[in-house]
């Protein structure tokens, strides 16, 4: 079966570093651009939150993509690694902020339980790849993001971080972007081969709020 149009173009290097390089630089300069009138402590602490997070993303499109630019296809098990790694650190990402935002970050230094954020991160895809053995890779990517959005919901219930406004904006967003890569992977398995390239033009939004919004959604944190 060949590509349809939005496939191709999901797979290929437009969307898959460089718009999502546009995206992460966007916001990123919107965050800073947000703070930049802020000198105190707290204000710095959450600025070098932001940008290491946006050069982790930063890397992660580049080195997830089909053909890295400047390197072209990785070997194994580079190949099956670095993909996986990229998204346990996304996933980090969003409870680590939760936990801190949770517990009074920046503006304060409170101790957080970090061994919380690292265990939720290793739940979801050891769970989805026991549930989906034998399966092709978009029913895993589906059953990873459906438990996604189950796993960020109990976390913020039980860990109790969902209390706090700023750990909810940093959920709200990932319910978002998770949401739709559920829609579209959805699309993708169910739609008969006509219309299923449409499922790639959804995917399309929610990579570039992952790859971008969290800097946007932290700065937002310190109004």
């Amino acid at each position: 079966m060949n590509p349809g149009i939005f496939e191709t173009f999901y797979n290929g290097p437009i969307q898959h570093p460089i718009l999502l390089w546009v995206s992460n630089l966007f916001f990123t300069v919107l965050a800073l651009a947000q703070l930049r009138l802020r000198s105190d402590e707290s204000t710095r602490r959450l600025r070098r939150f932001i940008l290491i997070w946006s050069l982790i993303s930063a890397l992660d499109a580049w080195l997830s993509a089909n053909r890295v630019l400047g390197i072209g296809m990785l070997s194994a098990p580079w190949s099956s690694i670095l993909p996986f790694l990229f998204v346990w650190a996304g996933d980090l990402r969003i409870f680590l902020a939760m936990e801190l935002f949770g517990a009074g970050f920046p503006d304060q230094a409170n101790k957080i339980a970090w061994w919380r954020p690292v265990l939720a991160c290793f739940i979801v895809p050891v769970v989805a790849g026991v549930l989906t053995r034998g399966q092709e890779a978009r029913v895993l990517f589906l059953v990873y993001e459906a438990l996604f959005l189950v796993m960020i919901t109990l976390y913020g219930r039980f860990t109790r971080t969902a209390q706090h406004s700023s750990a909810r904006s940093v959920r709200n967003l990932s319910w978002g972007f998770y949401t739709l890569w559920v829609t579209a992977d959805v699309l993708i398995l169910t739609l008969p081969d006509g219309l299923r390239d449409l499922g790639f033009a959804v995917r399309v939004l929610p990579n570039l709020i992952y790859y971008g919004a969290f800097a946007w959604v932290c700065a937002r944190t310190s109004r």
